[in-house]
């Protein structure tokens, strides 16, 4: 460890590239950031760099000796991190994004637990479906639902969802129910347009044999998955969404399931959040939080 000192001195000089940028960064003279390397190379009895006015680069002995330490002295990092934050209570403001009707629905309900927990945070709550729109910067954590495209953020699975096809018992008393998936074209179908890119979303279903998707004839179009749980409930037509949306609905008998034998896999529901060695406490609960809402999905 007595050559601690030396090697934190290397590590900087071969990251800023020069003597001078080191020794500005450690804040000393180019000349002691030269007289430091030269002890280091002489306890060691081999050349780390190879120095010239012009140019400075790491010998085969240099490459693999900034390799060891440089894990190191991220070991260190770590270990220092983690002691630092025992015992600390999570604080402080968190900016957390999510689809309005999930949260809405099976995330805000629950928030009151979470603050009773951990007083000491504020949260700034954004309810919005196109997350595309959203800077990944803007939040501290964000609820999302489908593929997951940003290779910058971390993600951590919460749960997966499947598509259901309901309608009112109203809507099935006077037009009957479908009882195969191709007699949905002799039904009043209300289909839902992705805001995101404006296309209709073909309606998924399961056989015996694979997954597959069917394009259907929409009497009306909506832009949002509540507003086509409010038309079904209203008697205008049969829907598929995603079993969480509906799920309020079929509990109360306001709509009821059809071709159930079919029912589809529809997309994981993610918490995700800025890639970082070390996360922060209140970040920490805050995803703790979030799992253990669908560790078992309360819509199921």
């Amino acid at each position: 460890m007595e050559n601690l000192h030396g090697i934190l001195v290397f590590l900087k000089v071969v990251d800023a590239g020069t003597l001078s940028g080191a020794a500005r960064k450690l804040g000393v003279s180019t000349a002691a950031v030269s007289s430091t390397l030269a002890r280091l190379e002489k306890k060691l009895a081999v050349r780390l760099l190879d120095r010239t006015t012009r140019r400075l680069a790491m010998t085969p002995e240099g490459t693999e000796f900034y390799s060891r330490c440089k894990q190191i002295v991220s070991d260190l990092d770590d270990a220092e991190h983690a002691v630092s934050q025992t015992g600390k209570e999570p604080s402080g403001l968190l900016r957390v994004g999510m689809p309005q009707g999930l949260g809405r629905m099976w995330i805000i309900p629950q928030l009151p637990r979470f603050l009773r927990q951990y007083p000491a945070i504020s949260l700034e709550v954004i309810c919005k479906d196109v997350s595309a729109q959203t800077r990944d910067t803007e939040l501290d954590i964000s609820v999302r639902s489908g593929e997951l495209q940003s290779s910058r953020l971390a993600a951590r699975q919460l749960a997966s969802c499947r598509y259901v096809v309901c309608g009112a018992q109203d809507y099935f008393d006077a037009n009957g129910s479908p009882k195969t998936i191709e007699a949905l074209d002799q039904h009043a179908c209300l289909v839902y347009r992705r805001p995101r890119n404006g296309r209709i979303r073909q309606w998924k279903f399961s056989s015996q044999r694979d997954n597959y998707t069917k394009p259907v004839r929409g009497l009306m179009t909506f832009n949002s998955n509540e507003a086509l749980v409010a038309a079904a409930t209203a008697g205008l037509g049969i829907i598929q969404v995603a079993e969480y949306y509906a799920r309020p609905a079929l509990d109360s008998g306001e709509l009821v399931e059809a071709l159930s034998a079919h029912k589809s896999d529809g997309y994981e529901i993610s918490a995700v959040f800025p890639q970082q060695q070390h996360l922060s406490p209140k970040h920490r609960v805050f995803i703790d939080f979030l799992v253990s809402i669908f560790n078992e999905p309360p819509w199921t």
